[in-house]
């Protein structure tokens, strides 16, 4: 008697073990798809622009240190950094995905418009040098350093004692152990000016995200965008607000632009070839300055401009729930047969797997296309439709299929709300499975097992 029951469970267990295998296989579909999607948006990163970093404008006066000042014997140069003593910034950027297409695939990108309105103070190694450091006043830049020179819409303009002047580019041979270019302008400096003020504005293009690595005593960001789906990251957290179409976010914290004058100092405090090894940072930096500077995660101000649902991402969230679809319905089926007297062949259980397996595919192409919420509405409702339409012939009722449909349906809907519900993924998905195992083990409680292959050999 128990031999036809364990053949059933064996060949349940079987078909389970392939839909895991096209589970996989689907999975892997998903990877591959968003690994070409990244592949494209990265193209268009090559072609146009990339992700945007950007340095607080600093001063760099170039020095020497003389063994004889006299008679100018001098062995070492260096760089003094001077970081602004405070600054603010406004950001006010214009956020689109339909700019650059390729095929399906589509980059956002943005447009910013910044104003940074600052003041300097010169350090005391300027106003009143050692006896041997030789400062070259003629020589001081100000530099803003961007990853990304070709999003520069026109060069910078600094306004300094309403004198205004232009950026211009470095020379190819220019030493630059921070990594990041950078576009510079002459500055006039002289030790009887302690302090100044000092503008700057500029246009940007970049692609995805955008970073401001804060160098200072003390410095504000403040960003505005058209774009409700913003991912901060970096080192510190803004102050946020949302509205219908836009967000606004803002960012201070003193001790992080102090740390990272600290890595500034310590990149580029020598004007050698070889700056960035020998560079000696203070007691509370450790490892190399130029790259702990570079890393957007450690010292940056920074925000991502991302779809509301990714699609590639919510399809591979799906297919997770797979094999849990896939156990209700084969439940579901082996109920049937139990309590109504069924016989279902492996046949049959093999085709109803598949339609529930073809919905994954369909939610993947179609969300490629449209929104993601119509993409799931519309895969699922053609699978349940055709599972239903089938099962009505072999559950040999309406009743039946009509309860079956109720199943599938809520399936579906309860799975909708666990995607669109990301902190809550886990509680509603252990609730579900408890419901089920409680519903099953209610349906069940009288059923005699033992008795239950003769009870399968009549339809």
């Amino acid at each position: 008697m128990t031999r036809l029951l364990t053949s059933k469970f064996s060949v349940i267990g079987f078909l389970t073990l392939l839909f895991l295998i096209v589970l996989a296989m689907l999975s892997n579909l998903v990877s591959e798809r968003q690994h070409y999607n990244q592949s494209v948006i990265e193209g268009i990163g090559k072609d146009y622009v990339n992700p945007q970093t950007i340095v607080t404008p600093f001063i760099v006066v170039p020095a020497t240190i003389c063994v004889d000042d006299s008679k100018k014997v001098c062995f070492q140069d260096k760089n003094i950094i001077v970081s602004p003593s405070n600054s603010f910034w406004d950001h006010q950027v214009k956020v689109s995905d339909q700019n650059f297409k390729r095929g399906i695939y589509k980059a956002i990108t943005y447009v910013d418009q910044i104003a940074i309105k600052g003041k300097f103070s010169l350090p005391k190694q300027l106003i009143t040098p050692e006896k041997n450091l030789v400062i070259h006043w003629e020589k001081a830049t100000i530099r803003l350093s961007v990853s990304d020179l070709r999003g520069l819409i026109s060069q910078p303009i600094l306004s300094v004692n309403g004198q205004k002047t232009a950026f211009n580019f470095p020379s190819d041979g220019s030493v630059n152990p921070l990594g990041v270019t950078y576009t510079e302008a002459p500055i006039l400096l002289n030790p009887q000016t302690l302090d100044f003020d000092f503008s700057l504005d500029f246009g940007l293009n970049g692609l995805s995200s955008l970073a401001v690595i804060p160098v200072g005593n003390d410095m504000t960001m403040k960003l505005n965008a058209n774009w409700v789906h913003p991912s901060f990251y970096g080192t510190s957290l803004p102050q946020k607000t949302f509205q219908t179409d836009q967000f606004s976010a803002t960012w201070q914290n003193t001790y992080i632009a102090n740390q990272n004058t600290d890595h500034l100092n310590a990149c580029l405090g020598n004007n050698t070839e070889n700056a960035a090894a020998t560079a000696t940072a203070a007691s509370n930096i450790t490892g190399n300055s130029c790259e702990l500077l570079n890393k957007a995660d450690n010292s940056a101000y920074a925000v991502k401009f991302i779809n509301a649902v990714d699609m590639y991402t919510m399809s591979d969230r799906t297919i997770k729930y797979g094999l849990l679809f896939l156990i209700i319905t084969f439940g579901a089926f082996f109920l049937f047969e139990v309590l109504k007297k069924l016989r279902i062949h492996p046949m049959q259980y093999t085709l109803v797997a598949a339609g529930l397996g073809v919905f994954y595919l369909l939610l993947l192409s179609f969300s490629e296309h449209i929104d993601f919420s119509l993409a799931y509405l519309g895969s699922s409702t053609a699978c349940v439709l055709l599972i239903s339409f089938y099962v009505y012939f072999v559950l040999k009722g309406l009743g039946r299929t009509l309860l079956l449909t109720s199943i599938l349906s809520s399936m579906y809907a309860c799975m909708y709300v666990i995607l669109q519900s990301e902190d809550l993924t886990l509680i509603l998905g252990s609730v579900l499975v408890f419901v089920l195992i409680a519903v099953m083990m209610f349906l069940t409680r009288k059923v005699d097992w033992y008795d239950v292959s003769a009870s399968t050999r009549h339809p």
